[in-house]
């Protein structure tokens, strides 16, 4: 008798926890499932704070940082000295003499120059708008045309190609609306984070030494191609080579420099975040802002360009309003 009533209490309390555990443990592990579901999801919501990060990526590291980011490359931080060589055309500039350039901080620099395509999402999500013409080269003239804009800069090009007649203003906004969008910031380089990338260790002003021929090799520049198909150019000086491209190329159509930039000289001008100054580029790869900032300043050189303007030290401004048919621009990024 003992046995059996022991055994109908075992029983009982089996068929009490099985309703406790219909009644109450269904809901409580949806109630689990639901909670860890709703973790998870504001866990992915949540910006992983070392994604991407410049301290832990390493350099030559390619990254986007969304769907409709460019990609960007890691610089390490370092130093190089630079000089002219002694008698180079382009001394005729605004180049400087020897001096060392530094940065401190590792850099993201845009692997190529911004596209007509990445400019054009741009524009279609922020509503900016860049147009009020654009100067132009024809009919054998240099002339602002207030037809022309991004979209026709007077030329044909290629969604690939380099956005140009776009203003400091213009890529100003676009590094703007890529921080809000990537939730990073985005920003123009400094002048002097851009000769230290774009030298990526060459000590000379070209890569190529002082045979403006071996140019068409490694840049698109004033060349034979342009000197056959674009019109009213007799008064120009041509690279003599061919580089097969006699207006904007599709950004990365020639080799990458050491660092994996692409056309750090030649294609299109850069705008950087510097006013104009006569001064070396800032120390340890600051914006030098306490200068004449009626005017802004460009790097590297176009398709348009001859020999002596198309280096690494060669310093040209022009009014941050101004849209010109050689003039774009790449973005920079720190953590």
């Amino acid at each position: 008798m003992v046995k059996e009533f022991i055994v109908f209490i075992g029983i009982l309390r089996c068929m009490v926890a099985l309703l406790l555990l219909v009644l109450g443990g269904a809901p409580l592990f949806a109630q689990q499932r639901a909670s860890d579901g709703a973790a998870a999801k504001a866990q992915a919501r949540r910006p992983a704070p070392q994604q991407n990060s410049l301290q832990r990526l390493t350099a030559g590291t390619v990254f986007r940082d969304c769907a409709d980011c460019p990609e960007m490359v890691v610089i390490a931080p370092g130093s190089v000295s630079v000089r002219a060589a002694n008698g180079d055309a382009g001394q005729a500039g605004r180049e400087d003499p020897q001096h060392s350039l530094a940065i401190a901080h590792a850099l993201g620099l845009g692997k190529y120059e911004v596209t007509k395509a990445q400019f054009a999402r741009f524009v279609q999500e922020s509503g900016h708008t860049a147009s009020g013409g654009c100067f132009v080269w024809s009919g054998g003239r240099y002339w602002q045309d207030a037809s022309k804009d991004w979209r026709d800069p007077g030329f044909a090009q290629t969604d690939n190609d380099p956005v140009v007649c776009v203003n400091w203003g213009d890529a100003k906004a676009y590094a703007a609306w890529l921080s809000k969008k990537a939730g990073r910031s985005y920003r123009l380089p400094t002048e002097a984070e851009w000769e230290y990338a774009a030298r990526a260790g060459v000590q000379t002003p070209r890569p190529w030494g002082g045979d403006a021929g071996d140019a068409c090799r490694y840049a698109n520049v004033a060349d034979a191609s342009a000197k056959r198909d674009v019109p009213g150019t007799t008064t120009w000086v041509f690279h003599e080579c061919d580089d097969q491209h006699a207006y904007t190329a599709p950004v990365g159509s020639y080799p990458p420099n050491a660092f994996g930039l692409y056309d750090t000289l030649g294609n299109a001008w850069e705008w950087v975040e510097d006013c104009f100054g006569d001064d070396n580029p800032g120390a340890n790869g600051a914006e030098a802002t306490s200068q004449e900032c009626g005017r802004r300043m460009l790097r590297g050189g176009g398709w348009v360009d001859s020999p002596a303007f198309v280096s690494y030290d060669f310093r040209f401004f022009i009014g941050p309003d101004d849209r010109d048919f050689y003039i774009g621009f790449r973005v920079a990024r720190t953590d």
